[in-house]
């Protein structure tokens, strides 16, 4: 089954910012991926607001299809969405299975030759997502 997204765009720091969030984990029982994972990858080429310029946008929207493809498939992780702010690409995942997670995205990331950081977070109420859903 398809996920559904829906995009927003906010300001953050000045600059305009996008998200793009799967409007299908609104009504999901989010208490079995208790952790987020947040992924935040630096773009080589951006415009003055910062977003990646093409061909880098499909790049990092190839990245995220990767691991989506692989999280949602080989552990239980659910795909929330990304925001692009000035800079930087972040990549949002809730995970049942931190530990694994951050196994794979240690190896994985190396790969893609851009700047990047992630964090993983007890967060089993969705409180860093919970302003996208209210909107939605």
């Amino acid at each position: 089954e398809s996920s559904t997204y829906t995009g927003f765009e906010f300001q953050s720091e000045g600059y305009p910012a996008l998200a793009i969030i799967n409007a299908n984990l609104k009504d999901i029982d989010r208490s079995k991926y208790s952790h987020s994972v947040f992924i935040s990858i630096i773009p080589d080429h951006f415009n003055e607001n910062g977003h990646p310029m093409e061909p880098e946008y499909d790049y990092l929207n190839e990245v995220e299809k990767k691991m989506i493809g692989y999280l949602e498939d080989q552990t239980e992780t659910v795909h929330v969405g990304h925001t692009t702010v000035y800079r930087a690409r972040e990549i949002i995942f809730y995970t049942k299975d931190p530990e694994k997670v951050e196994d794979y995205l240690e190896h994985y990331l190396p790969g893609v030759e851009r700047e990047y950081s992630f964090e993983t977070d007890s967060d089993p109420e969705w409180s860093n997502v919970q302003a996208f859903y209210d909107l939605i």
